[in-house]
């Protein structure tokens, strides 16, 4: 047998071995995450669409969810901006999972945290003074916060979770200690509706001015706990195997959440306002118990069309933020007179509702342009 034949003998004989990947992390995107994010973003675009339908005997209970509590307790409204930070600690595990997949080290990611920050607050500044008179920047914004609260969860991310908890816990109780011990509260105590508080005392002295409604720029404090809380629930979703495992835990955790928090509540208010300890566990709660659900649907059972108009808004959440506050008024003002053209047949309590509506269908349509065109804004 020639050489050459004896060759083709032994490739024809010896086993085929197939090469193996390294096996990572997963680090594609969370559609559940993307789909949940797109109903609070849409949420933000339909705006104060139901605003009109109070005292409405069939309908006006929408209009109590549409809008802000006054001081204690909290409706689907005031679980909008939770909900949002919450989403974006979600997403950190995933996103820096892929910047270290590409070989970023931790002073790149670093460096990408400080600047994603920055960016934020400029966003949020700009967004501010639409319309304004004058300059006065202040801290209260969704944007403005969660950039403090993003750095502050970038320090966490990648510990282990008993670490993040004790860090949660102890940013959560030192705000507690913080709000009940110092001498700016006033006869009302640390729980009154007033600014006599070391939130309202520091706002004074940091502006020379207190925010309207009684907010505080102090609550980016204890909100920061809000993106570990959802950073935690990240790191828990990427690291899990078991698809149904992960769906029970997260609704457990959720239900846990929300029983803490009105647990305490009798003692220390369910306050948004001043982001009260008891708010932000109880948010988180039903932060989670919505993940949850959308996990369970769309990652369990493999439910994924009917989020397709979710995911349009979702995976483009900045430039919805943006459309939602920037545009807003303008597009009720351009289409009033054609709007209004349908108010003999709707009256003033629907009138105001359809305006609302359409201004969200055209952001949407806009979005979706985006999405077909793969264009996503990032920061």
């Amino acid at each position: 047998m020639s050489r050459r034949a004896r060759r083709r003998a032994d490739q024809r004989t010896r086993p085929v071995t197939t090469p193996v990947a390294p096996v990572t992390a997963p680090t594609a995107r969370l559609v559940s995450l993307d789909a949940y994010r797109g109903l609070i973003m849409l949420t933000l675009l339909c705006g104060g669409i139901f605003h009109s339908l109070a005292g409405h005997p069939t309908w006006g209970w929408l209009s109590r969810h549409n809008e802000h509590v006054a001081w204690e307790g909290a409706v689907y409204w005031d679980l909008i901006q939770p909900a949002f930070m919450y989403m974006v600690g979600v997403a950190m595990p995933f996103a820096y999972a892929a910047r270290a997949a590409r070989g970023d080290t931790w002073i790149a990611q670093a460096g990408h945290a400080v600047r994603r920050a920055a960016m934020l607050v400029l966003i949020g500044v700009l967004l501010d003074h639409i319309g304004a008179e004058r300059i006065q920047v202040g801290g209260i914004r969704v944007l403005q916060q969660i950039a403090f609260g993003y750095l502050v969860a970038f320090l966490v991310l990648g510990r282990s979770l008993r670490t993040q908890s004790l860090v949660v816990a102890a940013i959560l109780v030192g705000y507690q200690w913080l709000w009940m011990v110092n001498p700016w509260n006033g006869p009302g105590g640390p729980w009154a509706q007033a600014n006599e508080n070391i939130g309202s005392a520091f706002d004074f002295w940091l502006l020379g001015r207190h925010y309207s409604g009684y907010y505080v720029g102090m609550n980016a404090i204890p909100s920061s706990a809000t993106i570990i809380m959802g950073v935690m629930a990240g790191q828990y979703v990427r690291d899990g195997r078991d698809l149904r495992r992960t769906a029970l835990t997260l609704l457990l955790a959720g239900l846990g959440g929300i029983a803490t928090g009105l647990a305490l509540s009798p003692w220390f208010p369910l306050i948004k306002r001043i982001w009260t300890p008891s708010f932000a566990i109880y948010a988180a709660g039903w932060t989670t118990l919505m993940l949850a659900a959308f996990y369970w649907a769309i990652e369990v059972r493999g439910w994924r069309r009917w989020a397709f108009p979710l995911l349009v808004v979702g995976m483009n959440s900045i430039a919805a933020y943006v459309i939602g506050n920037a545009f807003g008024g303008w597009f009720r003002s351009a289409t009033r007179a054609w709007v209004d053209l349908l108010a003999p047949a709707l009256g003033p309590v629907w009138l105001p509702v359809v305006r609302q509506a359409l201004f969200a269908s055209a952001a949407w349509a806009i979005l979706l342009w985006f999405y077909r065109r793969r264009v996503f804004f990032k920061v």
